[in-house]
C-alpha cells in the first residue's frame, strides 16, 4: 500500500478520498521537510501547501513520485531538479482564480475610493474632515493587468462591467474581448492603476522595480495577489514614500510573514493584507480536491492533468 502525506485539513475537506483510493494516509498540519522525513520517508506522495521543499530531499524519498501543490504557485519546488529526479510536480490552476481576481478588484476599487483612509480617520479620530479628500471614479480609467492566465482573465472580465479600459501584458500571445495585448512598458505608462497576476519563476523576481514605478503615473496605483517576488519591494517603499506613484494594495510579501520592522507598515499609502486573496470557501475546497486528485493520477500510473514539470522517462519512480 503506497504513504500518502496530506494535511489534515485536505483529507477532511476530501472527505478522505485518497484513503478511499485505497492510500496509507498519513495527516499532518502542515507537510513541511521536518514532518514529511519524520513521517514517511517512504511516501509516493505528498499534497503540499507552501513549504519548501529543498532538494536534497528527493535522495531522502526513494519512493516519492509526486508533490501535489495545493494551490496555484509553484515557487517553493525546484521543478527542474524535480523532473530530473523522476519527480512530477503538479498544482491547481484555476481553482482560485475567481477568488483572487475578486480581492484584486476590491483592492483597486479600496484605493480609488480610499475606503481605508476615510474608515481609520473616523475610528481612530472621529475625523469628518476626511470629507474635504476626494476620492476618484474607476469609470473611464485605464487598468493594465500583468499577467494573463486565468486570475488575470477573471479580473478583466469583471472589470467589462466598470466602464475602464483594460490594456493586459503577458509572455505570450493571448487574445481577448476584455482588453489589449500590450508591451510591458506601454501598460505601465498608460495605467492608472496596475495589478500583478504572473507566475513567480526567476524570470519575473523583480520584475517591478525602480525603473518600472518611474514610468507609471504619479497618480497610478499597484496591487498585488501575486507574489512578493515579482517586486523590488525597497524600490516600491521608495516609489511610495516619494509620490512616484500613489498607492498600493499588497497581499503578498518578500518575507512572510511580514517582519515588525517593515517599512510598509509605516507607509499611510500602502493597504496590507496576510496573503489572504485565496481565502474563500470555494477556492479552499476546489484547491483541495484538485490536488488529491493530482496525486491519484499519479500514482495510478496516468499522466497528472496539471503537471508543471515533466520527468524524464527513465528516472520517473
Amino acid at each position: 500500500m503506497q504513504k500518502v502525506i496530506v494535511p489534515e485539513k485536505i483529507d477532511n475537506l476530501t472527505d478522505h478520498f485518497l484513503a478511499k483510493q485505497g492510500y496509507d494516509v498519513i495527516t499532518v498540519k502542515n507537510p513541511d521537510e521536518e514532518n514529511i522525513l519524520r513521517l514517511a520517508p517512504d511516501a509516493a506522495a505528498v499534497v503540499m501547501y507552501i513549504s519548501p521543499i529543498p532538494n536534497t530531499m528527493y535522495a531522502k524519498m526513494p519512493n516519492l513520485k509526486v508533490l501535489a501543490r495545493n494551490g496555484v504557485g509553484f515557487d517553493n519546488i525546484d521543478v527542474d531538479y524535480a523532473a530530473q529526479s523522476g519527480v512530477w510536480v503538479t498544482n491547481t490552476p484555476g481553482s482560485n482564480a475567481i477568488s483572487v481576481a475578486e480581492f484584486a478588484v476590491t483592492d483597486l476599487l479600496l484605493l480609488a475610493k480610499r475606503s481605508v483612509e476615510f474608515s481609520q480617520r473616523m475610528l481612530k479620530w472621529n475625523d469628518w474632515g476626511a470629507r474635504q479628500l476626494m476620492s476618484h471614479e474607476i469609470f473611464g480609467a485605464t487598468v493594465g493587468i500583468i499577467g494573463f492566465g486565468h486570475i488575470g482573465q477573471q479580473v478583466a472580465k469583471m472589470l467589462s462591467g466598470f466602464g475602464v479600459k483594460v490594456l493586459y501584458y503577458n509572455r505570450s500571445k493571448r487574445d481577448s474581448e476584455y482588453g489589449t495585448q500590450v508591451d510591458l512598458d506601454t501598460l505601465l505608462k498608460e495605467s492608472d492603476y496596475v495589478t500583478v497576476h504572473i507566475a513567480a519563476t526567476p524570470q519575473t523576481e523583480g520584475l517591478l522595480g525602480a525603473r518600472e514605478f518611474k514610468l507609471m503615473k504619479n497618480t497610478a496605483s499597484l496591487v498585488n495577489t501575486a507574489r512578493g517576488t515579482i517586486i523590488d519591494e525597497p524600490a516600491l517603499v521608495d516609489a511610495l514614500k516619494s509620490g512616484e506613484i500613489a498607492s498600493a494594495a499588497l497581499d503578498v510579501f518578500d518575507q512572510e510573514p511580514l517582519p515588525a520592522d517593515s517599512p510598509l507598515l509605516k507607509l499611510d499609502n500602502a493597504f496590507l493584507t496576510p496573503h489572504v486573496a485565496s481565502n474563500t470557501e470555494s477556492a479552499t475546497l476546489n484547491s483541495a480536491r484538485g490536488a488529491v486528485k493530482m496525486a491519484d493520477q499519479v500514482l495510478k500510473g496516468q499522466k497528472p492533468d496539471w503537471a508543471v514539470n515533466q520527468p524524464d522517462t527513465d528516472k520517473l519512480r
